[in-house]
Parts: C-alpha cells; structure tokens; sequence
C-alpha cells in the first residue's frame, strides 16, 4: 500500500556510522543490557489505558524474537500510559474474540503492526526500518532489522532493537504526528547513544509525548467500547 506524503518523514532508520564500529558498540550495549534488566523499570503512570493492536506476521519473525519484541515495546508503551494487548491475526488457530478483530481489520481504533521483509515501496530508503501510515496502520522491515542487530555474539539485541521499532511506530499512530523528536524513542535514527539508552531501558516517550498518546489511546479506548463492532480495515496491506 503507498503512505500520504504526510507520512513519509515517519520512517525509522540507523544512524549511517560505520558498519564496525556500530557492531563493535553492541557488544558494550549488549553487556548494559544485561544490567539494566536487572533493575526495575522505572513506574509509568499507574492507570493504564488499553489499546489493541492487529499483527500481521508476514515476515515470520521467529515466535520466541516476536514475544520478546512485542513485550519490550509493551514496556516502553506501558511507560506512557498506555497497554497494549497484542492479536496474532496470521495465527493457525486463533481464539473466537482474535478471530473477529482481525477479520473487521485494522481502524483508526484498532491498529495494526505489519512485519515485512524486503523491500516494500521504492519511496522509502533501504536503510528505513519502519514507517506509518496515519493512523491505522505501523510497519517494521523485520529483514532489515535484523541485519543491523541480529548478531550471534548479542543475541538478546535484536528483540529489543525490533520492539524499539514497534513502539517508535506505534506512537506515529497514537501521536497522530509523522514527525520526529531530538530525544527519546521518537528520534529518527538510531545511533550508538540511542542503542545504550535501548539496551538499558532508558529509550522512552518523553513527558510530553505520553500525555498525549495517554490522551489518544483513551479517545480509541472509548470510542471501541461504544462501538465495537465498527468500521472494516484492509487485512491484505
């Protein structure tokens, strides 16, 4: 599917260092990872508004990688204020209530994360690793993902790193902004700074930005609950 022009500044992208240099530095980044997940994250907002968000598996990420991604991400969201309840809607055999979600599609109300390999549309670059279209839909390049971070020697970098890309999507969507930040998870690349900060639990929405994602995802929360049987997206991307 094409994006509006709007949108395309969305895209999240590595910063463009040098290939050896960046690979050396997730080795240190891996090693701060391991500390600070031996800390507690810091408490987000004690109520937590709960959002759900369609999957569409089509890169076949891995399920053990997915369900770390999916959780990293549900921790920076959590952070903002917000829960986010993921469906599988590419599941063999899904429950009755996923089953219906996934079927009316993904809405305004109830986005979906599509994970792609390749190549998707020539009005991105190769070194994008996600972009949104506003607001219905997120998409993360899992190949190219994984080629900057899937590293043998750091295996548990690439969850994160994929679940930094969902939430940094994601709150394309929630934000209803194409635009980017100079601090935290809405910055537009990723350099060695940016990937410690991942690692180490500290790649967050600023205040700012989760007042109003906390604000939105309130609006969606209502709005499903009054109607939820509204509305069809496009499944078939």
């Amino acid at each position: 599917m094409k994006v509006a022009a709007a949108d395309r500044h969305s895209a999240f992208r590595p910063n463009q260092h040098n290939r050896v240099l960046a690979r050396l530095s997730l080795v240190v980044a891996a090693l701060g990872f391991v500390v600070g997940f031996a800390r507690p994250a810091l408490a987000g907002p004690k109520q937590a508004t709960t959002i759900l968000v369609l999957v569409y598996n089509y890169a076949e990420v891995p399920h053990a990688i997915l369900t770390a991604a999916e959780r990293e991400a549900f921790r920076i969201l959590g952070a903002a204020g917000v829960r986010v309840l993921w469906v599988d809607c590419l599941e063999k055999f899904p429950a009755i209530e996923s089953k219906e979600h996934c079927q009316r599609g993904w809405t305004p109300q109830t986005p979906g994360l599509r994970l792609v390999s390749g190549h998707v549309t020539s009005m991105y670059e190769d070194r994008e690793l996600g972009f949104a279209a506003i607001p219905v839909l997120a998409t993360v390049n899992y190949e190219r993902i994984a080629f900057w971070y899937g590293r043998n020697d750091a295996p548990d970098v690439l969850p994160v790193m994929l679940g930094c890309a969902f939430a940094h999507e994601l709150g394309h969507l929630l934000l209803r902004d194409p635009g980017h930040s100079t601090i935290g998870i809405m910055q537009p690349h990723l350099g060695n700074e940016q990937m410690r900060q991942a690692l180490t639990g500290r790649l967050r929405f600023t205040s700012q930005q989760a007042k109003l994602i906390r604000e939105h995802a309130l609006t969606l929360h209502t709005y499903r609950q009054e109607s939820p049987r509204l509305g069809s997206g496009s499944p078939g991307g």
